[in-house]
């Protein structure tokens, strides 16, 4: 008897956790899937690789080079960082959104590094442009960047990187990225 209690009890329990959504099905997200779309596209290119022609800038000297092979989750990190569907950035944006683009600006009251993040969006709903401002204080530093990718046909084309940081007592250094995707 104390056996089938057991049984039922175990049972009952595997049946209510297994009915029970995970934390990914209940919380639907409350800004654009950023970081969804992106590593989509990510997982695209691991695929079905693409070259890369990269200019960098960094205190007046340029370099420019052509890859073949790119790890594109280190490459992006800082757009996929931009996605803001985390809990503590839920109520800190104003939407100020329309038909044909998303525009996410930060509160003026709220203090999180993220401070625009805008999307213009193509006839299918997919982004067409993407710019996202980045803004981080401390006692140490100040940085300023602003992160720009263009697509089309929903695909990665051009993305590019410029910035600032300012470590106290010290000069600016300025950089800026720019990345062609470059076709088959």
């Amino acid at each position: 008897m104390l056996i089938s209690r057991i049984h039922f009890f175990l049972i009952a329990s595997c049946l209510l956790v297994a009915c029970k959504p995970s934390v990914e099905e209940r919380v639907k997200p409350v800004f654009y899937p950023w970081e969804k779309y992106l590593t989509a596209q990510i997982d695209s290119l691991a695929k079905h690789p693409e070259a890369v022609h990269k200019t960098i800038l960094l205190a007046g000297k340029k370099e420019e080079k052509q890859l073949k092979e790119m790890d594109w989750k280190q490459e992006w990190a800082m757009f996929l960082h931009a996605d803001l569907n985390k809990p503590a950035a839920a109520s800190s944006y104003d939407n100020l959104s329309e038909d044909g683009f998303v525009w996410y600006s930060l509160k003026a009251n709220e203090s999180l590094p993220v401070k625009k993040l805008y999307i213009q969006l193509d006839a299918l709903d997919r982004p067409a442009k993407v710019e996202i401002e980045i803004e981080e204080k401390n006692f140490l530093f100040e940085t300023h960047k602003k992160l720009h990718m263009n697509f089309a046909d929903g695909r990665v084309q051009t993305y590019s990187i410029e910035g600032s940081q300012q470590m106290r007592w010290m000069s600016p250094t300025h950089y800026s990225l720019m990345g062609v995707l470059l076709p088959k």
